[in-house]
């Protein structure tokens, strides 16, 4: 996604940084969905900071979450959460751009929780948004309800 997205960063002048842990867990998962997620996380960043005067810089981590999952992060230094209106942003037609749908964040919370994972969204201090998702691990990744392995 670094690579795919670095000419529309670029563009914007926006900074980006990884502080990816090397060592993580595999997860079973469909790559092109989480791709999908990824990349919708990371051009709401960019969008965010088209007109935020200052620094511009968008930071994805990734690292061992606290059950032990694996926790991925893409922060921003754009214009934050709406503040009356943070609740809804994972709502199907909820926008907040001009030429937005509203299903970018409800689709990729979809597609999270569909691998066994959870979406959120939080500010980031001192200023923008910061989106976490968390997905199982391998060892993890085992559907209770139907008994079967997870997507791979």
């Amino acid at each position: 996604m670094m690579l795919l997205l670095h000419s529309e960063a670029t563009k914007f002048g926006v900074l980006v940084r990884t502080e990816l842990v090397a060592d993580l867990p595999r997860v079973m998962g469909d790559r092109v969905q989480l791709q999908q997620v990824l990349m919708n996380l990371m051009m709401n960043s960019i969008d965010a900071m088209t007109d935020v005067d200052g620094m511009r810089e968008m930071t994805i981590q990734s690292q061992r979450g606290d059950d032990g999952e694996v926790l991925i992060s893409v922060s921003d230094t754009g214009v934050g959460l709406p503040p009356a209106q943070a609740d809804k942003i994972f709502n199907a037609f909820f926008t907040t751009k001009t030429h937005g749908t509203g299903m970018g964040l409800r689709i990729s919370r979809s597609i999270v929780e569909s691998h066994g994972g959870r979406l959120w969204a939080a500010d980031n201090s001192p200023r923008g948004a910061r989106f976490c998702f968390t997905l199982p691990t391998k060892a993890e990744a085992f559907d209770s309800v139907s008994g079967q392995q997870a997507l791979t």
